[in-house]
């Protein structure tokens, strides 16, 4: 079946930098959101105009969104700056710096083979035009070498078939269409290894420079905002477009302050995880507030200086306790223990009549004087 359009790239088209439209690849855009933002560029630069005027949202329903979903579609681009919206005058505008939207980048995507496959389709002939070219080139010979050159092309193809069946000759129209198929296999059906093989030949070619010995790829820093929003709607299974206007200026509020990205997100999942063993849930962004503000502040809290005595001043402490200091409750009990045991050693050498009473030096001891 013939088709009735045939576009070509020099049409009227819009004119996307493949940068700005590489990352619209990237981004983890909704099925809605995507449908609107074609919506607002065909209108906007596909017009060349920087905005599209759309005076009422009921428009919306041209690209396939709802009335009843078009505003909050509208607002969640609006608040992960990839769009403007003028209320007043129903004006659009997409942002170009893809830098600043807050739209968290799909799970899948690897930029490396990203740029691989472009490589390796920049540096590949295309095989349609191998395909059309081989296929006019044997036209070309059959119709030149045939008997009746009166004919031409269309003629010839139309009228073979019928002095063929009175001749048995071999058709023309069916040799071009085994042509096609025989190119066809060859162009199209190659298999995953060979496609693979071709990658990376085509790696190892001059489109890309070599990184030089000892160098590593080292990933771009993640942006703060895009860490912590991600990090929440994993922990409560929600995708970025469904997180409000307050939660996102809560994790805004909390970045100005200085807060480091890798502290929200320890501190969101350690509470999370605290909630979750009570059986409690959590509602909004805005409970991970205080407790992120709390620890923020315990950090950076002077730490408290412990002071350790010197040994000079623990030396009369050692001899106050000898001479009517406050003893502690295990010295008590060794000196109860020893008084004990003296008075137990004197009753019974007093009790045997070997007790001797010690002398004291100064004191003689004086027999009684009979009376």
């Amino acid at each position: 079946m013939e088709s009735q359009v045939n576009p070509q790239p020099d049409d009227a088209h819009i004119r996307i930098s493949h940068e700005v439209y590489r990352e619209l690849i990237r981004r983890n855009f909704s099925k809605r959101q995507r449908n609107i933002i074609d919506f607002i560029l065909t209108l906007s630069w596909g017009c060349g105009r920087p905005g599209a005027v759309i005076p009422q949202l009921s428009h919306f329903t041209l690209c396939g969104v709802t009335k009843n979903n078009i505003r909050d579609e509208l607002e969640a681009l609006v608040a992960a700056k990839v769009i403007s919206w003028e209320k007043t005058e129903g004006i659009f505008r997409f942002n170009k710096h893809w830098d600043q939207w807050q739209i968290t980048p799909n799970k899948g995507h690897d930029p490396e083979l990203m740029k691989d496959l472009i490589a390796l389709n920049i540096s590949r002939s295309s095989p349609e035009k191998v395909l059309k070219t081989r296929t006019q080139r044997f036209l070309k010979q059959e119709l030149g070498g045939s008997q009746n050159k009166n004919f031409d092309g269309s003629e010839f193809l139309k009228q073979e078939p019928k002095s063929s069946q009175n001749k048995n000759y071999r058709v023309l129209k069916i040799r071009t269409a085994t042509l096609k198929k025989t190119s066809r296999i060859k162009a199209f059906r190659l298999s995953k290894a060979i496609i693979k093989a071709n990658i990376k030949k085509d790696l190892k070619s001059s489109c890309f420079k070599s990184l030089p010995s000892g160098a590593e790829k080292q990933d771009p820093t993640p942006d703060p905002f895009i860490q912590v929003l991600d990090v929440y709607c994993e922990l409560h299974r929600k995708i970025d477009t469904q997180i409000t206007m307050m939660d996102r200026q809560t994790i805004q509020e909390l970045l100005g302050k200085g807060i480091p990205s890798d502290l929200i997100c320890e501190v969101m999942g350690r509470v999370y995880a605290d909630r979750t063993a009570k059986g409690q849930t959590i509602g909004s962004l805005s409970y991970y507030r205080n407790p992120v503000l709390e620890e923020w502040q315990r950090r950076q809290a002077p730490p408290k200086l412990q002071v350790v005595p010197s040994p000079a001043r623990q030396q009369p402490a050692v001899q106050e306790r000898h001479y009517g200091g406050i003893m502690s409750i295990e010295e008590t009990n060794d000196w109860i223990a020893e008084q004990d045991r003296r008075r137990a050693i004197v009753e019974e050498a007093i009790r045997n009549g070997t007790y001797v009473i010690p002398e004291i030096p100064g004191i003689s001891r004086r027999k009684p004087s009979a009376v």
